[in-house]
């Protein structure tokens, strides 16, 4: 398999995109994300996020409250699934935004499936200091029975999700 090399910007362009790219990367990220978790739902019988639960942390940062000892044991929260849902794609969007703003504003390159493999791998370090600890899980899932496995899950889901970033560009 051969794998484009990023191009460069062409003159009087860089920088340029779309709402509409923009919008597409996320929302194709997104979803290669939510097609991988659900193979690996399949396959291995991993569990697939709970949208519930993220959407009763999105609640719950809204009213100010970013850290919790245990999002699970928090009371759940009215349309709390369609929120997490909705927070979930709007993340996306916000995440296709800074990709291509970070490819075409900072290195001047074009997406590509490998710089996609690449961002979405190292976007992993929002889960792992950011988003596990916030739900309860501890730094690296510390406070997990098995850490590796939700931190893996996770390399693997944004490593999915980074390569829809730059298919969904190709798109527009």
């Amino acid at each position: 398999m051969r794998v484009r090399a990023a191009a460069p910007v062409p003159a009087g362009t860089r920088g340029v995109m779309s709402i509409l790219e923009i919008v597409a990367s996320g929302v194709v990220a997104t979803l290669f994300l939510d097609i991988w978790q659900q193979i690996l739902r399949l396959v291995s019988g991993l569990p697939a996020t709970n949208w519930g639960l993220i959407g009763r942390w999105f609640v719950a940062a809204g009213k100010g409250k970013l850290f919790h000892d245990s999002i699970a044991k928090e009371p759940p929260v009215a349309n709390e699934v369609r929120i997490g849902w909705v927070g979930h794609y709007a993340v996306g969007i916000v995440y296709g935004l800074v990709y291509l703003a970070f490819l075409r504003s900072v290195l001047g390159i074009e997406p590509t499936l490998a710089n996609g493999l690449i961002f979405g791998a190292c976007s992993v370090v929002v889960p792992w200091f950011f988003f596990m600890p916030a739900m309860g899980a501890g730094v690296l899932a510390s406070k997990t029975p098995r850490p590796i496995v939700p931190c893996l899950q996770a390399l693997a889901s944004h490593t999915a999700f980074g390569l829809g970033l730059a298919a969904g560009s190709f798109l527009v």
